[in-house]
């Protein structure tokens, strides 16, 4: 009788079902695109998604399997978990973070040349004998980077397939932050969209249109500010939005001073010189308000140019009102800065030094930005300087979709879309600029 018993136990762990188990088609992909969850052990009708610990957006529910769109969410390797019901099963994605869409590393056997489907380009390839094995550069010219590299290693046992990552010095790449990349994919790159950007000039290594000078009061607006600060701000613009075109006005001088009556001359000269689709980038300001430059912003706004300002530096001192981010004026958005938070859910923190106030719009990563640098190269930007930039290129993607948009509406976008933190209005905003979905 005992050796029943033994036995018992088991008989009944042998005709125990195994748990919900799942394997994911393509493994890699890149944020946007559509991943198929091919489900065993559960159903798929009611499932959520979840990458990261975000909820990702589901494009199919069957009784199998699922299709979801891998959600914002940092590159690298994430746990994946489908939830129906009382039961889950779980997986990992590789999330294809900074690499570029058009590009793909394949190692093969040395001394032989790779078999490419359509769509695929042989660039260059080189035997690496040190290393045991060749390695070609391939161009990829199809949507879906993820199933591209699954399509490669499935045509031979041998192939290997890479995303070409683009590494950097350890700074953030403000426009893959805010999702840019997949605007871009979309179509939207800023395309017939102006950013005046008000600032100490740009350099001349920065594509741009006829500006104007209004410290030396001629037409060449170069960037006199040891190590730049126009230029950076042109540059992160043109991250956003590469396409637009950047009137450059410098209203600040080689100290960093932007005295308000050049800023208010400044503004005007955009209002009565504009041609088509403007946004205006203030990325400066003060603690005492000035009301001609008020009036000179209204007259901006009602005349359709949505306005992005920085709501200042003096998180540690206080967080004094800064202005113009302070005027109340429908359509002028004040962006705020973040710093990376490794570690946690939403990634991003208020920067400490971002000022703080009701009139805090929205906020932008800020903090360790990759810049360009006047005469070339690239440094390393912070505060919210270099948020707003981030913000006026969003509002020329906006414009592009639709130049009827008037600047409240534009904002409406922006913070309607914006993607929510656990932290107070105060500080961030309606969240974090968001350009992953929309436009």
């Amino acid at each position: 009788m005992r050796k029943v018993w033994f036995l018992l136990p088991l008989l009944l762990l042998a005709c125990t079902p195994p748990g919900p188990s799942l394997s994911l088609s393509p493994s890699r992909a890149l944020v946007g695109e559509e991943v198929e969850a091919r489900l065993m052990g559960m159903t798929g009708l009611e499932a959520q998604v979840f990458v990261g610990g975000v909820e990702a957006e589901v494009t199919l529910r069957a009784e199998e399997r699922v299709r979801f769109r891998v959600p914002a969410v940092p590159g690298g390797p994430k746990p994946v978990r489908v939830v129906a019901g009382n039961r889950e099963a779980r997986g990992e994605l590789g999330v294809l973070g900074t690499v570029d869409p058009n590009r793909i590393l394949l190692r093969l056997p040395i001394g032989q040349d790779p078999k490419l489907p359509p769509g695929f380009t042989l660039i260059r390839k080189d035997d690496l004998s040190g290393c045991g094995f060749a390695l070609a550069e391939l161009g990829y010219s199809g949507e879906a980077l993820g199933k591209a590299l699954e399509e490669l290693e499935a045509l031979d046992p041998s192939y290997k397939a890479d995303p070409e990552s683009l590494w950097s010095f350890g700074g953030i790449s403000g426009g893959e932050a805010v999702g840019a990349p997949l605007a871009h994919r979309r179509g939207y790159t800023g395309q017939g969209v102006k950013v005046a950007v008000l600032d100490t000039g740009v350099d001349a290594t920065i594509p741009q249109l006829p500006g104007y000078d209004f410290v030396e009061e001629d037409t060449t607006p170069q960037d006199a500010f040891p190590g730049g600060h126009g230029t950076g701000v042109a540059g992160l613009v043109k991250e956003v939005a590469p396409d637009a075109g950047i009137i450059p006005v410098r209203v600040c001088d080689e100290n960093g001073v932007c005295r308000a009556s050049r800023v208010v001359r400044g503004v005007c000269w955009v209002v009565e010189n504009r041609q088509g689709p403007t946004v205006l980038n203030l990325s400066l300001g003060g603690d005492t308000p000035v009301e001609a430059l008020k009036l000179a912003l209204q007259a901006a706004l009602s005349q359709g140019i949505p306005v992005a300002v920085a709501a200042g530096n003096q998180g540690n001192q206080g967080s004094p009102a800064h202005y113009p981010a302070a005027f109340d004026l429908p359509g002028l958005v004040a962006v705020g800065a973040l710093e990376a938070a490794p570690g946690t859910l939403p990634g991003w923190q208020p920067a400490p030094y971002s000022t703080q106030g009701t009139y805090v719009d929205i906020s932008a990563p800020g903090t360790d930005l990759n810049c360009p640098l006047p005469g070339g190269g690239t440094g390393s930007c912070t505060g919210t300087s270099f948020a707003t930039p981030l913000v006026a290129g969003a509002m020329a993607l906006w414009l592009q979709a639709d130049p009827s948009l008037t600047p409240a509406q534009v904002y409406q976008k922006l913070t309607q879309h914006a993607k929510p933190l656990p932290y107070p209005p105060q500080a961030v905003g309606a969240g974090v600029l968001d350009l992953s979905q929309r436009p």
